[in-house]
């Protein structure tokens, strides 16, 4: 039987919980304490972890990654609604026991190839990744929705790339693990990036924006890429991207 903890990092979105808590009722929410009264009224005091004051999302990430003794972790934004189907019926599922199935057979196949790591999709578009083709890649982003385990589990995300710590730490776990078990069928729907309040809007500046930005592409060079795709429409979102294969051309012929 898999030993597992989700935990729900949030800042500012006690509106949130009721969703929170119908999809992933046994999910602990982690916050601040300053918060504890607010979160107090959606979330039972046994599910409630109270982190000390500290600024900025990877530093509570990691204080978690501490502070649970679980061997494998997984992490679940504070503004999840439910999980898109990529392929099929491509439905959208808020039923608990399904998603906890879709997350423990994630951590599952990831444990018994010994991965270190698991994640989901990043998007619904179809142009980038088609999952009846191609279901698992090697490759995938450590956002939203993602799992730790073995020699990841206390890989710690790296507070200077203010905004960017999760390119960062999945780009340092394809450095040292070689791969990460992304699960494509399933998307995690999030909400826009930086969108209402709480959470990291308001803590990260255009300034530390900026500069992570800066501190990636002199960190990671050629492994990440700021040109937009070709078939974006939304140019208001970040367009910065993994650039890292984990494929053999000829392999594939």
């Amino acid at each position: 039987m898999l030993d597992y903890a989700i935990v729900v990092p949030s800042r500012a979105r006690s509106h949130n919980m009721p969703t929170i808590r119908s999809i992933l009722p046994t999910a602990v929410v982690c916050v601040d304490e300053r918060e504890a009264e607010e979160y107090g009224k959606e979330v039972p005091a046994a599910q409630l972890l109270l982190h000390p004051p500290m600024g900025g999302y990877a530093n509570v990430v990691n204080w978690i990654m501490d502070a649970v003794k679980a061997p494998i972790l997984i992490i679940v934004d504070d503004d999840c609604t439910g999980v898109r189907v990529r392929t099929g019926s491509f439905r959208f599922i808020t039923d608990p026991e399904e998603i906890l199935a879709i997350l423990e057979n994630a951590a599952t196949a990831c444990s018994e190839l010994g991965l270190s790591t698991f994640a989901f999709s990043r998007t619904m578009n179809r142009a980038m990744v088609k999952p009846e083709e191609i279901p698992i890649r090697p490759v995938s982003y450590l956002s939203n929705v993602f799992g730790i385990m073995g020699t990841a589990r206390h890989r710690k995300m790296d507070p200077k790339f203010a905004g960017r710590n999760a390119i960062d730490l999945t780009l340092r776990t394809l450095l040292e693990d070689r791969c990460i078990y992304g699960e494509c069928r399933f998307y995690f729907e999030c909400g826009p990036v930086f969108s209402g309040r709480g959470g990291n809007v308001g803590l990260v500046t255009n300034h530390q924006w900026v500069k992570s930005t800066r501190n990636l592409v002199e960190t990671w060079g050629r492994c990440v890429q700021t040109k937009p795709l070709p078939f974006r429409k939304n140019f208001t979102v970040d367009s910065m991207r993994l650039a890292v294969s984990r494929t053999n051309a000829r392999a594939q012929k």
